[in-house]
């Protein structure tokens, strides 16, 4: 009977223990799945982001300027650290004449990338076309100082200062 008794408690114990070991191995399992659906969240937030920025880039090709907003907004909701996309959005909002909008959206992108000409160039002509004329002039000289072969950029020279009276700030 002590025997008995003795041997059940060893069973007992084993079993415990069987219980705690299966436990362990199982939270590992959950951890390893918990990362694993992590990776794999990160790269549908990817792709999803790829998804619809490119949708984006197809409906301002194709000129469906508030379905390119939509999918540069869905874009930036999902990576709101993707200066082109801020920039890609800045121009759908100045054709749509939202031009405080695209300044936002252009500030954003240069907050992101200080070394993006394409956002200084682009803000520039938002603000040649709401009159602050001496704030295109130093967008676009931004724009030439990270880039000097950005062509476009040059054409600060024609920007109208006093109305009716183009200056030329620097000789090219």
């Amino acid at each position: 009977m002590i025997v008995a008794n003795s041997l059940k408690n060893v069973l007992v114990n084993i079993e415990e223990k069987t219980e705690k070991i299966e436990k362990i191995e199982n939270s590992k399992k959950k951890k390893t799945k918990f990362e694993e659906t992590t990776e794999i969240q990160s790269k549908n937030e990817n792709l999803g982001f790829n998804y619809f920025y490119q949708k984006g880039l197809k409906e301002y090709e194709q000129q469906n300027y508030q379905l390119a907003l939509a999918e540069f907004d869905r874009a930036i909701e999902i990576n709101k650290s993707h200066s082109d996309a801020y920039i890609y959005r800045g121009d759908v909002k100045e054709k749509l004449e939202d031009y405080q909008g695209a300044i936002d959206d252009y500030n954003q992108a240069i907050k992101l990338d200080a070394t993006h000409p394409k956002a200084y160039y682009r803000r520039g002509n938002v603000l040649r076309k709401v009159g602050d004329n001496w704030g295109a002039i130093a967008d676009y000289n931004q724009a030439i100082r990270l880039n000097p072969n950005y062509t476009a950029a040059k054409r600060r020279s024609y920007v109208h200062v006093d109305r009716g009276t183009p200056e030329t700030f620097i000789q090219e």
